[in-house]
């Protein structure tokens, strides 16, 4: 929901559409932030992003991605590069399984590290 052009801080959260991500898009709105939420389901994102424009007013920019994604990523990257009202990240995104890790297969491992060390 972006909205026209703010002055407004600008902050960037990943892993917005549930958990802690979510809580601090609640919380960062409620103190005045505009927001770019990021995470990979479109339709969690946008519901949020129209509470919370409806409850604070504040601008909220849907950015559905896949962050162990290179295009995705890239996407992110892309989109606040030069944007100079952001001040603000809360790098949330993650994921976790529960089994053994040796019946883990390899891509998943890779997007284990990819998400929550690169």
């Amino acid at each position: 929901m972006p909205g026209p052009a703010s002055v407004r801080p600008l902050a960037l959260v990943t892993g917005a559409s549930a958990g802690i991500g979510l809580a601090f898009a609640e919380h960062l709105a409620r103190q005045g932030h505009d927001l770019i939420v990021v995470a990979r389901r479109r339709h969690r994102l946008e519901e949020l992003a129209t509470r919370l424009h409806a409850e604070t007013g504040v601008n909220v920019e849907v950015l559905c991605a896949d962050l162990t994604d290179a295009e995705d990523l890239t996407k992110v990257k892309e989109r606040v590069a030069g944007d100079a009202r952001l001040l603000l990240l809360v790098n949330n995104a993650g994921f976790g399984g529960y089994r053994p890790f040796i019946s883990i297969d390899p891509t998943t491992i890779d997007g284990l590290i990819n998400i929550h060390v690169r």
